[in-house]
């Protein structure tokens, strides 16, 4: 079967994962992590790809990478062709140590700080250590000024990409968080993709009161989100909370929140049942609302929030527009606006 050809987005961090064939050959000392580090690092040095962490364990390597324009094999064949070769010799054996290529799973950014926790705990789940800083085996002791920082290494960037620029602040995080892998959404969902057969541009698909978007068709299937999870999108972009949503109050944002949340659920795919079921309200209902026109000032919210589901299922955009963060919560007194406002804007604040 011909591999699927790899499709990184610049700019996006990856959880990279590569596995020693069979797991039989391990780092049974130190010399060798050094000499992969060292290969690791040169292979930087010709790429535009940054390495923010890495773990080195017995039979596997994980390392959170940020994506530049060259393809990933711009440093993993220049660091694990020659790493293989100078195994062999050391270990007087013939045949690959590598396990296939790595594994690249893409990471939203609001995780990144959840896979580096993941990635530097990878002893302490081992039971190695006790703690993330009495391993050598990771880029914790570098990140915290316990170990030399090779210049390949984007410490101050983790931290930063973690919201904890202090070390002493980063080392407790990590002690306090096991960290997730976060390669289980997107991943699966690309290979139940590949499974049904390969992902294709489309038709676009028509949103509210024509709006088009090039979605993703699929020859033999679709891939819908959660339905909470629409929820709690439009819940972020919109500054309204959650709960506020799914209730039954006739505050005019959250009015509107629900009325994006079944435009975002028809656009995407979902059926009026099951957002009905999440929003506690009936089928009926999220009709509707679906026969309402968006309002101006929600109408970012909707494009926004479409997009950023689009990226979560597929992992590319959904529309041309860059990827924009949420705006900071307003400073309402129980989390609900007076009226939706378009994000990075503030909305009125009634009395």
């Amino acid at each position: 079967m011909p591999r699927t050809r790899r499709s990184n987005l610049p700019g996006v961090v990856y959880h990279c994962i590569t596995r020693f064939v069979d797991r039989e050959w391990f780092f049974d000392h130190p010399e060798e992590r050094e000499r992969y580090l060292f290969l690791l690092g040169r292979s930087l040095n010709s790429s535009d790809w940054r390495c923010l962490a890495y773990a080195l364990m017995s039979n596997h390597i994980h390392l959170a990478m940020l994506a530049g324009q060259q393809p990933m094999e711009s440093w993993t064949k220049a660091a694990h062709s020659p790493f293989a070769h100078w195994m062999n010799r050391r270990h007087g054996r013939l045949g690959p140590i590598i396990a296939d290529r790595a594994k690249d799973f893409q990471i939203l950014p609001e995780n990144e700080a959840s896979v580096i926790a993941y990635i530097h705990n990878n002893p302490v789940r081992a039971g190695v250590v006790r703690r993330a800083l009495e391993s050598t085996w990771t880029s914790h002791r570098a990140y915290i000024g316990l170990a030399p920082r090779p210049e390949w290494l984007r410490a101050e960037e983790g931290m930063i990409r973690s919201g904890l620029p202090d070390p002493d602040v980063f080392d407790a995080w990590i002690d306090r968080t096991p960290g997730a892998a976060m390669d289980v959404t997107l991943e699966k969902q690309r290979l139940a993709l590949r499974r049904r057969g390969a992902l294709e541009l489309g038709t676009p698909t028509v949103g509210a009161e024509g709006a088009v978007f090039p979605l993703y068709a699929l020859k033999f299937g679709h891939i819908r989100p959660d339905p909470r999870r629409v929820i709690e999108v439009v819940a972020e972009l919109g500054d309204v909370a959650l709960p506020v949503i799914c209730s039954r109050r006739r505050i005019p944002a959250a009015c509107d929140a629900r009325v994006i949340v079944a435009h975002c659920a028809r656009t995407l795919g979902i059926t009026p049942s099951d957002i009905a079921a999440a929003l506690g309200i009936s089928a009926q209902a999220v009709g509707v609302m679906t026969r309402r026109a968006i309002e101006e000032h929600s109408r970012i919210v909707y494009d926004l929030a479409v997009e950023r589901l689009g990226i979560e299922i597929w992992g590319d955009r959904m529309t041309s527009a860059a990827f924009r963060p949420s705006a900071p919560a307003l400073p309402a007194s129980d989390g609900v606006p007076t009226r939706i406002s378009s994000p990075g804007g503030s909305g009125s604040q009634g009395g």
